[in-house]
């Protein structure tokens, strides 16, 4: 697999440099009831998920396939089992809580609820669970890898959000489940301060960037721009309470897929930030959502690794009382 670390020339260093993008919730900030009931739909999908081992695909990448030689080259369409999710003008997505993190610091496999704006569930995101994935999982920590399911309601695979260990930068890839063509990849860039990804997606056999994030330490947005510097997409993480915050793994995230979900988020905040004039295609969508899940984990997923968990902490404080 080609993996590409250039950002683009085009792009001066810090395009947002210094900006403080107060980015309101644009419908993303609450999940309210619809949050439990994608939940518990989620659970349901979660207890089949070890049963159904997807076989990898054997599909030629020669462009056999009419459906791979659509729109310029376009790998997914609107009549793709993942078609329903990422057409849409944004997600909510919630990260599942972890009670075994919470009460005795054990790793769990990450779960999230997908939602449309209005708040109803719209598909499901499932990690992988192997023997080696759940040891490596208390090992590895931040450096792990993983599989990641994107299934529709139906609790249908139709995306794989692939990372391999990683050492310093993370990259992620999304594969289409249908023939297992690689459709994009995400990939973080070190800075000593800045949060810095650059977005990439399938031409051929090789890799173009459409997208690159570039926001000071410590942002909670993650605006990604094109090359002239026009903001095409964007992942924000949205405030879930102090004690969520604190002691949890859970978390709410805005997905906004077009120019419309992101002038909503402007007129919240009252924020202007240059917007393309154009949306982003399905594959390049599905580049977005597998960013939000890298962002997920490599800032927002670090609890377990702060002690052994509420439990653990108590039996040691009643021993030696």
């Amino acid at each position: 697999m080609l993996v590409l670390s250039v950002g683009f020339s085009g792009v001066a260093d810090g395009v947002f440099a210094g900006s403080e993008l107060l980015l309101g919730a644009c419908g993303c900030s609450s999940v309210g009831g619809a949050a439990k009931s994608a939940s518990n739909e989620l659970a349901k999908v979660d207890s089949g998920c070890h049963k159904d081992t997807l076989s990898e695909s054997g599909a030629e990448l020669d462009g056999s396939s009419d459906d791979s030689d659509s729109l310029d080259g376009q790998i997914l369409e609107s009549n793709h089992g993942a078609g329903a999710i990422l057409e849409l003008s944004s997600l909510r997505v919630t990260r599942q809580l972890e009670m075994l993190n919470i009460l005795v610091g054990f790793e769990q496999a990450n779960r999230y609820a997908l939602m449309d704006p209005q708040g109803n569930p719209a598909g499901f995101m499932v990690e992988e669970q192997t023997w080696s994935s759940i040891f490596g999982r208390q090992l590895y920590g931040m450096h792990r890898p993983f599989k990641i399911l994107v299934m529709d309601l139906n609790g249908n695979p139709c995306l794989r959000i692939s990372r391999p260990f990683s050492f310093i930068n993370s990259w992620v890839s999304v594969e289409n489940l249908e023939n297992g063509q690689i459709i994009g990849e995400s990939h973080q860039e070190w800075h000593i301060w800045r949060r810095c990804y650059n977005l990439f997606a399938s031409q051929g056999s090789d890799m173009s960037q459409f997208a690159r994030v570039d926001m000071p330490f410590l942002s909670w947005e993650f605006p990604m721009a094109d090359e002239q510097g026009q903001t095409v997409a964007g992942v924000y993480r949205d405030f879930s309470g102090i004690g969520m915050e604190l002691f949890t793994d859970y978390g709410l995230y805005g997905v906004c897929f077009d120019s419309a979900s992101l002038r909503q988020r402007q007129a919240a905040s009252g924020t202007l930030i240059p917007l393309a004039d154009y949306d982003l295609d399905l594959d390049k969508r599905a580049v977005v959502l597998a960013a939000a899940v890298s962002i997920d984990f490599d800032y927002f997923s670090r609890h377990s690794h702060f002690g052994p968990g509420i439990m653990a902490y108590s039996l040691y404080s009643g021993a030696g009382a």
